[in-house]
């Protein structure tokens, strides 16, 4: 019986790991997905001139650089911000990069550069993604 008792607890983990990967990787895909939504309404075409931000996900230059600073080398051109893909790989990287990465922390960095976190002017951003997480 004991040993019916661990199989049962080993699969059971096993399952768990499953579960909390792919809840995780739904977790992150949501979040994209919301931030897509707030700065682009999902238009890859988006174009803002005041701030030159480009693309769903609205980058702009400056964050092009970061993305290649943080990568180690000059892997993004300002060419990349109109590619869906390569646009969600940039978001990515920040967010790896991203210590104790919460969902508002990674959100409000991708809104106000590498310490928006910390920044009043980004809170109103992390209210508009979230209202879209809680919808997604």
């Amino acid at each position: 019986m004991r040993v019916s008792v661990v199989y049962l607890m080993l699969t059971t983990l096993t399952t768990s790991s499953a579960d909390v990967a792919r809840v995780k990787l739904t977790k992150i895909n949501s979040l994209i997905e919301a931030i897509i939504h707030v700065e682009s309404r999902g238009d890859s075409m988006a174009y803002n001139s005041k701030e030159e931000a480009v693309g769903v996900l609205q980058i702009r230059p400056i964050m092009v650089r970061e993305v290649n600073r943080l990568s180690g080398f000059n892997k993004y051109t300002l060419k990349d911000r109109w590619s869906v893909s390569k646009s969600k790989e940039m978001f990515n990287i920040v967010r790896l990069n991203t210590t104790d990465a919460t969902n508002e922390k990674v959100a409000r960095r991708w809104n106000g550069g590498g310490n928006g976190h910390n920044k009043k002017s980004t809170l109103k951003y992390w209210i508009k993604v979230n209202k879209k997480l809680i919808e997604i």
